[in-house]
């Protein structure tokens, strides 16, 4: 059940002026910590985009997003397509503030992906309730499209 004291989201969604993304369904919509966050009951979508203010290629940025990786990512993917630049990589979440531990039950399955073009780039850090909908994560990701340069 989605909240109703949030806005609601859904299709082809313009996150910027340069950015979209086709959402799988419904969405709540609220801004937190100055990134956009996207939610419903299975999927909960933290974004942050950025512009390309230094002119850096894809290539550079992306060693700059693979630098700054957990090592225990896993899943770790890249393609290129319609001149975006795509990289993701699973990562298992310790969700308590305290020390981390072996317990499952304070852990959650997370998918991270980038979308890189021409003109800046967009990360999504997708955490799933159920591992089914990682299609669903994997697929927003692939529907990212930036806006060509004028």
């Amino acid at each position: 059940m989605l909240h109703a004291d949030f806005p609601v989201v859904e299709g082809n969604y313009k996150l910027t002026e340069n950015w979209s993304v086709m959402l799988p369904g419904k969405f709540n919509r609220r801004i937190e910590d100055g990134d956009l966050v996207l939610w419903n009951p299975d999927l909960t979508i933290w974004i942050a985009i950025w512009n390309n203010d230094h002119a850096q290629s894809q290539e550079s940025r992306l060693e700059s997003i693979k630098k700054a990786m957990s090592a225990n990512a896993y899943q770790i993917n890249s393609s290129t397509s319609d001149g975006i630049l795509r990289f993701s990589y699973r990562l298992h979440e310790n969700i308590s503030e305290e020390e981390p531990s072996d317990d499952e039950d304070e852990t959650v399955a997370a998918f991270y992906c980038f979308a890189i073009g021409e003109r800046g780039q967009v990360e999504f850090a997708i955490y799933l309730d159920k591992e089914a909908d990682l299609q669903q994560a994997q697929a927003m990701l692939q529907s990212l499209t930036e806006t060509p340069a004028p």
